[in-house]
Order: structure tokens, then sequence, then C-alpha cells
């Protein structure tokens, strides 16, 4: 019996959903989050800190109609976000 979290081998880091180094629309996340799960992508990597929960929100948004049990995401914790 197998017991423990499966990751693909390449993940999404979602810091751009968060206007890392530019503002990027929501035709971009969209296109970007649909391109890596039909490329079969399952583990997706966010964090509070990319634009104060912006990237957290916008990738959550795009999972949340996809089966919960087919995805992994991982985020940090430490840091309170302040603007």
């Amino acid at each position: 019996m197998r017991h423990g979290t499966l990751l693909t081998e390449i993940g999404l880091g979602a810091a751009q959903l968060g206007n890392l180094y530019r503002e990027t629309t929501e035709a971009e996340v969209d296109e970007s989050v649909d391109t890596a799960w039909d490329g079969g992508v399952r583990y997706f990597d966010t964090a509070p800190h990319y634009g104060l929960g912006l990237s957290e929100r916008r990738l959550g948004a795009r999972l949340a109609s996809r089966p919960r049990d087919e995805f992994v995401i991982s985020t940090k914790v430490g840091r309170v976000p302040e603007p």
C-alpha cells in the first residue's frame, strides 16, 4: 500500500501570478494554469508574499473547478505580507 503525496516531476511556480516582475493579466494567468494542467503538471507552488496574496488567490480560483485529489499546492508560511 502506498502512502504519501504524489508529485509531478515538473511544477508550476506561481510567483508571476502575483505580478512578480510585471503585471500579469487575468487572461495570461488563465493561459498559464491551463497550459500547465494540459501538459500534465499537477504540482503548483505559491506564497502569500507573491503579490500580497494575489498569486494564491488567482491560483486557487483556477484550480477550484479541478478534481481536488489530482493536484498538490505548496505555499509558504512565516511572513506577514503588508502593503
